[in-house]
């Protein structure tokens, strides 16, 4: 097909030359064409392969060996905190930027105090940082012997950065202190937004975080247009007349280190040409208007409700058909639900009880987002405790909607392959999962047979039938 791939690869029959391979490319992996945090060694014989089988995890016929991850030396110069969506403080280093393990890095997060007393770092410590498994920067340590006498403790805030509400834990024992203004928080309001915007949700993809940024957080003279998710869909583009944005001021095009307050939603306008909403705007009302026809598991998501993804998102969706009939289940008919469970369950009814969440529901429903599934009564429940994995491409299904016919009738559509799993459904590029499905004896279909299977039920198959 054209693409790239390794010109690394090697095939071996002795496990000595795998060895020497691997000490060979440890010593070589940053002058590689690409980075590397490992080699992958693989039996390259596909009766091999399935004789060997899987773990419950992981093949058997397949390892990866991780090479230590990089470490380089650069300053603390802060320590700051950064509040998310359920309020959550989160204190994080500001460093020096510095190579690692291929991309300059500037931040990391150091999760908690206690995790900032136990790695013992101090602001304007030299500290040693790496990427843990190659991809998430984590400060390691201080370098003790370099200190001068000017590093400080951090001392964790007491009231939130963006809100100025008191910080508290979440319940007793908690570690994790969180902003206790869940309501009006801007710092929590823009993690809310962006992610009622993102693909889990309502997928509206002219609202991004800078946007999210805009419409929520407060910048003088103008108050935000949005003070709450509940109005969302009440915008409208003279709404975003003044909102404006910090930006670095440029002269001919070379950043000054200044900023200065611009517009966002609209252009400039000046004496020849008016100011008008950008097409970035009008981009942004039509993907709204989009975002209110989708589907009431993307609804339930949005609403950021703790522990509801999109899977049990889709489960509860499928259970109900309404958030009106999710509302009203108690405690037991929502944990009932599989997928979903207590713990869940008390999330739902705790997360409804709050006025202003009520609220949320009660708004986006009057701008007209669906809040009730359209249900095909002709549809039978053919699948009702049964477990299908796709893989590989089928010409009259996306993924999506494979996985939706199987949840519709009852059944659940797993991602991943076990003992537990019913049936698989195998199309073109089929890969590694349906060579587990082989190797635990679990029936394999074809497309045919997997629109068999949603019309007819597991009973239209002999459980010892393996068809491709």
């Amino acid at each position: 097909m054209g693409l790239p791939v390794s010109p690394y690869t090697e095939t071996f029959t002795a496990v000595e030359d795998i060895f020497a391979y691997i000490e060979r490319y440890g010593q070589q992996r940053h002058s590689l064409v690409h980075e590397i945090d490992g080699i992958v060694i693989k039996i390259n014989d596909f009766a091999t392969q399935r004789q060997l089988g899987y773990t419950s995890r992981v093949p058997r016929w397949a390892v990866a060996y991780k090479y230590p991850p990089e470490e380089v030396n650069t300053k603390l110069l802060d320590i700051r905190v950064d509040v998310g969506r359920t309020g959550r403080v989160t204190p994080y280093g500001v460093m020096e930027p510095v190579l690692v393990s291929g991309s300059t890095v500037e931040h990391a997060t150091l999760h908690n105090q206690d995790v900032v007393k136990a790695k013992g770092v101090l602001i304007g410590d030299t500290v040693v940082l790496r990427k843990a498994g190659d991809v998430i920067p984590e400060i390691v340590g201080p370098v003790v012997a370099l200190r001068d006498g000017s590093e400080r403790e951090f001392v964790m805030p007491t009231l939130c950065p963006s809100c100025g509400s008191p910080l508290a834990p979440g319940k007793e024992g908690d570690v994790d202190l969180r902003c206790t203004n869940l309501q009006s928080c801007p710092a929590q309001l823009t993690e809310r937004i962006y992610y009622a915007a993102s693909r889990a949700a309502f997928d509206i993809e002219a609202l991004g975080f800078e946007a999210a940024k805009a419409l929520t957080a407060p910048a003088e003279p103008a108050e935000p247009p949005l003070r709450s998710e509940a109005f969302l869909f009440d915008l409208t583009e003279e709404d975003l007349r003044e909102v404006k944005i910090e930006r670095e001021k440029k002269v001919k095009g070379v950043g000054t280190g200044k900023t200065e307050l611009v517009p966002y939603f609209w252009s400039k306008g000046t004496a020849k040409r008016p100011s008008a909403p950008t097409k970035n705007t009008r981009n942004l009302f039509v993907e709204l208007q989009k975002a209110k026809q989708q589907p009431l598991w993307r609804v339930l998501v949005a609403l950021s409700i703790r522990h509801v993804g999109p899977t049990a998102a889709r489960a509860l969706a499928t259970e109900f058909g309404s958030m009106d009939a999710i509302r009203a289940a108690d405690r037991d008919r929502l944990a009932a639900v599989d997928g979903v469970g207590s713990t869940i369950a008390d999330s739902i009814i705790n997360w409804f009880a709050v006025d202003w969440h009520a609220e949320v529901v009660n708004r986006w429903a009057q701008a007209g987002v669906r809040m009730q599934d359209e249900r095909d009564e002709s549809i039978e429940r053919t699948l009702e405790g049964v477990t299908v994995v796709v893989t590989g491409t089928l010409n009259d299904f996306t993924r999506d909607s494979a996985k939706e016919a199987i949840i519709v009738r009852g059944g659940r559509a797993s991602g991943s392959v076990s003992k537990k799993t019913h049936f698989v459904v195998a199309g073109a590029s089929a890969g590694s999962k349906l060579d587990k499905a082989e190797s635990l004896g679990i029936t394999v279909l074809d497309e045919d047979g997997f629109k068999k299977l949603l019309t007819q039920g597991p009973s239209a198959f002999d459980s010892d039938t393996e068809q491709s």
